[in-house]
C-alpha cells in the first residue's frame, strides 16, 4: 500500500459535493493505493463524519474500476442498537456513483437505524465521487 494525500481546492470540493448531492470532503485527503505486480488493487478511503450525534469512521475500499469492494466500521460511537449487522453492509459491494446507491432505491433499509443507513450511503457516494474525481484529476 502507498500512501498518498490530495489537497483540494474549495471549486474541487464543491465538485464532489455536486456529483453526490451530498456534503463535500475534507480540504486533506489521505488515501491508500494498492498495487501487486503492477496490477492495481484498488483504493482505500477513510471516511469519517457525525451519525446523529457521535462520530462514525468508515474504511471504504473502491475497486479499480470505481466500484465499492468493501465497506467496514472501524469506529461507531452511537448506541450498539443503532449499528447494523455486518451482513448489511456487504450489500455495498459493487455499487457504483449510481441512483441505486440510495436508501430510497437500491440499500436496504435498517429497521430504527434511519440516520446510519443515510450516513453510510451518503458517506459510500461521497467517496465514489472521490475517487473518480481523484483518477480524473490523476492525484491518485
Amino acid at each position: 500500500m502507498t500512501r498518498k494525500t490530495a489537497f483540494l481546492s474549495e471549486a474541487d470540493r464543491a465538485e464532489v459535493a455536486r456529483r453526490t448531492g451530498g456534503t463535500p470532503p475534507p480540504g486533506l485527503v489521505v488515501f491508500y493505493t494498492g498495487a501487486s505486480g503492477g496490477t492495481d488493487l484498488g483504493t482505500v478511503y477513510f471516511d469519517r463524519h457525525i451519525v446523529r450525534t457521535e462520530p462514525e469512521t468508515l474504511l471504504v475500499l473502491v475497486d479499480p474500476k470505481g466500484a465499492i469492494a468493501r465497506i467496514e466500521i472501524l469506529s461507531f460511537s452511537e448506541p450498539e442498537e443503532y449499528f447494523p449487522r455486518a451482513s448489511w453492509y456487504g450489500q455495498f459491494s459493487g455499487k457504483t456513483l449510481t441512483d441505486e446507491l440510495s436508501e430510497k432505491r437500491g440499500v436496504r433499509p435498517v429497521t430504527g437505524a434511519t440516520l446510519t443507513v443515510r450516513a453510510t450511503v451518503e458517506a459510500a457516494r461521497r467517496v465514489l465521487a472521490l475517487d473518480a474525481f481523484l483518477r480524473e484529476t490523476k492525484r491518485r
